[in-house]
């Protein structure tokens, strides 16, 4: 403990003012006498009795100094020295992603009450929290309240979506307003090369060193047949124990069951077999693992159209690989495209993606290639769910349409993207790739052809709280989102992208009489738990890691119960003497 205020002890002439006060005073009592005869004798004790004596039995005396010395005591501002976090001011990056749901208890509830204890030990120093997402959101900034932080923290949930932790980190930099400045990470696991170019504001990671237990569905796929459907479910047990359980796989009132047994490290794959015609199918895991949302996968089985209208100007790789899909490929000249408004077009006449109907676009007519670099990069998404990409070889790409999404780059430039309306571009020539010598070629048209043929019912499958354009046109005007029987939100046509809910499942948009179904899954790379390691990276610039902690709110708490214990001996004209 120390004092900061010296040059207050002067005010120490109080309590002894007071004291002299009490030792002086006059002091008056009436006395009955039957005689003047015994005033001597009165007179005589009351000279004999000592001050200390006097003193002793006056309660408001000693309340009254008590107070004064505790005054003094504030005005020379007494203080406690504690040690507080390195660093002068502090970010808190929390990664609230599906992964971090693992454990007993969970990894997002351990990280938060370490979050809280080290948002006690900040000490008044200011702390920003960001929860990490596809989209840095800001929960508390430059706050210096414990009591505050503390219930900011609390009220963090778990958001589904990919925690995008490199680029949240770039947007924590931003924030930092000095070279003091400390960034703590609050996640499952980190890899280092994010932070090893890293200047400026150190880090903190904050990770679980050890692995939880898994059990996940890998995939998840429903092939139509010509009576009946088979379904397919990819299993792996990522834990250092033989597993066995149940897998169940249901859609509608139809449910089958199938008995399974998993040796560490061991993939499965669960066929199901003569299944009748549904679109929307669900498998669940029944285990005993400590990560239960990646033992939930869906699948939505569309009934494409038989006919596919191809470009004759394409190369023919293209019509040849739909066709070894099984799908009727008609060509057609590219002047009577536009007379197809039933059927997806596969084309490269750039103006036919304003058109309604539904286009592949492979190439464009309106602009010029330019030589690529790099390896092609994916991001989640339906369309490779089947057909990885990185192995495909690109010499030249066309320019990217502004405004659309982006899903496959080579060397950081746009290779596939989506329109506004559900359109997907492939901005290369086909002859350009070495792309049809790969198994990927024909799976990619695959998916592409389902997904622009759409169901009138369906809206499509999203990644966990992903924004995109959708048509949705309804009297109303609003769709309402239910899971099961449980209202979830509302979209309102027109007033920006349709945002999907975070918890995986399956889902209806119901506006009125129509109802369309759509499905959240969760992304693959949630399905990944791996034992993190705590470490430092960089080191902060030197600042004052001991805070003194005033003592005076004490002080004068404890000065105003004085106070009121005075006042009740003052009312009560308690006196001792």
């Amino acid at each position: 403990m120390g004092i900061s205020n010296w040059g207050m002890v002067w005010t120490l002439v109080m309590p002894i003012a007071l004291i002299v006060y009490y030792l002086y005073r006059k002091k008056y009592r009436d006395q009955q006498v039957s005689s003047i005869l015994y005033w001597q004798q009165v007179m005589k004790e009351m000279q004999a009795s000592p001050y200390l004596k006097k003193l002793q039995h006056h309660a408001l005396f000693y309340l009254q100094l008590a107070a004064l010395l505790l005054l003094v005591f504030a005005l020379l501002n007494p203080y406690f020295e504690s040690d507080s976090l390195e660093g002068g001011e502090f970010i808190f990056v929390i990664d609230t992603s599906a992964s971090m749901l693992a454990g007993t208890p969970s990894q997002l509830e351990s990280q938060k009450e370490l979050m809280k204890e080290m948002a006690e030990k900040a000490e008044g120093k200011p702390v920003t929290i960001i929860n990490a997402g596809t989209t840095p959101e800001i929960l508390a900034s430059m706050e210096q309240s414990a009591v505050r932080l503390n219930r900011v923290i609390n009220a963090i949930e778990l958001g589904y979506e990919s925690p995008e932790l490199e680029k949240t980190l770039l947007f924590a930099e931003t924030l930092a307003n000095d070279d003091s400045a400390v960034i703590h990470i609050f996640t499952d696991s980190l890899d280092r090369t994010i932070l090893s170019n890293k200047t400026g504001a150190a880090y903190v990671v904050h990770a679980n060193n050890e692995k939880p237990s898994n059990i996940s569905i890998l995939q998840f796929g429903v092939a139509e047949g010509e009576t009946t459907d088979r379904a397919i479910v990819q299993l792996f047990n990522d834990s250092a124990e033989t597993v066995t359980g149940r897998l169940e796989l249901a859609g509608d009132e139809f449910k089958e069951i199938a008995d399974i047994e998993l040796a560490p490290g061991e993939e499965q794959l669960i066929p199901f077999e003569n299944l009748p015609k549904m679109e929307i199918w669900q498998a669940a895991l029944d285990v005993n693992d400590e990560y239960i949302l990646d033992n939930e996968a869906f699948a939505y089985i569309n009934r494409p159209t038989g006919t596919v209208i191809i470009d004759n100007r394409l190369h023919g790789l293209v019509a040849r690989g739909l066709d070894s899909l099984g799908i009727q490929v008609n060509t057609a000249a590219t002047d009577q495209l536009t007379s197809f408004t039933e059927s997806p077009l596969v084309t490269n006449q750039s103006d036919l993606v304003e058109e309604p109907v539904p286009v592949l676009l492979i190439g464009r007519d309106d602009e010029s290639p330019v030589e690529a670099t790099g390896s092609v990069e994916t991001v989640d998404h339906p369309l490779f769910a089947y057909a990885p990409m990185e192995d495909v070889f690109v010499s030249q790409i066309y320019p990217g349409f502004d405004g659309f999404e982006t899903v496959a780059t080579v060397g950081g430039e746009p290779f596939i993207q989506l329109s506004p309306e559900g359109d997907i571009i492939v901005l290369a020539d086909i002859q350009a790739t070495d792309w049809p010598l790969s198994p990927s070629f024909p799976l990619f048209l695959w998916s592409a052809v389902d997904e622009l043929s759409g169901s009138e019912n369906y809206i499509g499958t999203f990644s966990p709280k992903e924004q995109r354009a959708i048509a949705l046109a309804s009297p109303s005007g609003e769709w309402e989102i239910f899971k099961g029987d449980e209202y979830q939100s509302s979209y309102i046509e027109g007033e920006g992208s349709f945002q999907a809910p975070g918890e995986p499942g399956i889902y209806r948009a119901v506006s009125g009489d129509e109802t369309k179904n759509f499905i959240v899954q969760l992304n693959n790379e949630e399905k990944n738990l791996a034992a993190g390691q705590n470490f430092t990276a960089g080191t902060p610039v030197e600042s004052e890691n001991i805070t003194q902690l005033s003592l005076i709110p004490v002080i004068l708490l404890l000065i105003l119960m004085l106070m009121l214990v005075e006042w009740e001996v003052y009312r009560r004209g308690t006196s001792f003497g």
